[in-house]
């Protein structure tokens, strides 16, 4: 994703980042240069460029960043490749960048990796998984201040789940895809508070850890969620990590995939910072720096008659349907909500001043 340059004279990063020093695997080359989506796959390094790059998948070398291999999705274009997955069966291409939040052509191109393996001349056929987001009513053009922009998506169980960069307030919105082609309307089922724009998902099965990367316009850094159930991805422990890049390497981090116990590769793509890079990062070397996601709770949850809202300070609650639509204002902690419809909705209290201090998901049964 492409950024406004002069952004980046607005902040000093160097001064203002203290995290956890990343490894420089090496410089990938000028080809390359906006590498976006990442995946490890059957011993490779697995990416692509994003929008008006080619449909193409690039198999780099894990020591040189070379390019090794490249495939082509001969029915797919790139509007916006934004990140890559995979489960068992296929790969997952995500064409979901919309930092306009003008687009209603968002697809996932669906690929066989039987397919990707054996093809005879690097060229491949994909399907398609086209959706829309049920909250968004307004097309209007909102560059970098749109909610619905993507730039993130892992595979989990049998679903895909998309978090969002939301250029507006810094949270990122999760919603829960299904993995057949088709046409599909998605709700969001959760959101977190990250505190940056969030670019690049992994997940380790085996650990049950999705990592997330993202940058402010200051610095780099991972999001840790870990020991949630299902869906609820915000009941877990969440933890946020800034990172360091190294001297002339950028620090805008675009990909991230999870290799092997503990161990991530990165990509950034070129950026005034520096230059476009291969990171790699050990998990269990970096600080741990928590987001403070757990301060308020809403209790009980699920509920069917009332609410309560503990450990925060707020001026208003707002009660927002998976539509988007406010059904339900209070600046009480305790809040009936029997005249409510079954279904999720999302809590988000604000202070004096209009700001979001907490958003939760409430299921109402």
């Amino acid at each position: 994703m492409k950024l406004i340059y002069i952004l980046f004279f607005v902040f000093t990063f160097s001064s203002l980042c203290h995290g956890q020093q990343i490894s420089l695997v090496t410089t990938l080359e000028s080809f390359i240069e906006e590498s976006s989506g990442l995946i490890y796959l059957d011993g490779k390094l697995i990416t692509h460029n994003d929008s008006g790059g080619n449909p193409t998948l690039y198999e780099l070398d894990d020591v040189s960043g070379n390019i090794t291999r490249s495939v082509v999705i001969e029915n797919a274009a790139n509007t916006d490749w934004e990140d890559l997955c995979h489960d068992d069966t296929y790969i997952y291409i995500a064409d979901f960048g919309n930092n306009n939040g003008t687009r209603n052509d968002l697809k996932i191109y669906r690929l066989p990796i039987s397919d990707y393996l054996t093809t005879p001349n690097d060229t491949v056929i994909a399907d398609t998984i086209n959706f829309s987001y049920l909250d968004q009513t307004n097309f209007t053009p909102s560059t970098f201040s749109t909610n619905f922009d993507a730039e993130a998506i892992i595979s989990c169980n049998d679903s895909l789940f998309i978090f969002t960069k939301n250029w507006g307030n810094n949270w990122t919105n999760i919603y829960a895809l299904p993995k057949t082609p088709g046409t599909y309307q998605i709700e969001k089922i959760d959101s977190i508070d990250v505190q940056g724009l969030i670019t690049g998902g992994s997940y380790d099965d085996t650990e049950n850890i999705v990592l997330l990367s993202g940058y402010t316009f200051a610095y780099p850094f991972v999001i840790e969620i870990n020991g949630f159930t299902s869906n609820d991805f915000s009941d877990g422990t969440v933890n946020r990590y800034p990172l360091d890049t190294p001297s002339g390497s950028s620090i805008q981090i675009e990909g991230i995939t999870h290799f092997q116990a503990n161990e991530y590769y990165l990509t950034a793509e070129a950026h005034l910072s520096g230059n476009p890079s291969l990171y790699k990062l050990e998990q269990s070397t970096i600080n741990i720096n928590a987001l403070d996601v757990n301060k308020a709770c809403i209790y009980p949850n699920p509920t069917s008659n009332y609410i309560e809202l503990k450990g925060i300070d707020f001026s208003v609650v707002e009660i927002y349907d998976a539509a988007g639509i406010l059904r339900k204002t209070s600046h009480s902690p305790s809040i009936q909500i029997a005249d409510l419809t079954r279904g999720v909705y999302f809590l988000v209290a604000k202070d004096s001043k209009g700001k979001i201090i907490f958003s939760k998901k409430l299921m109402i049964q």
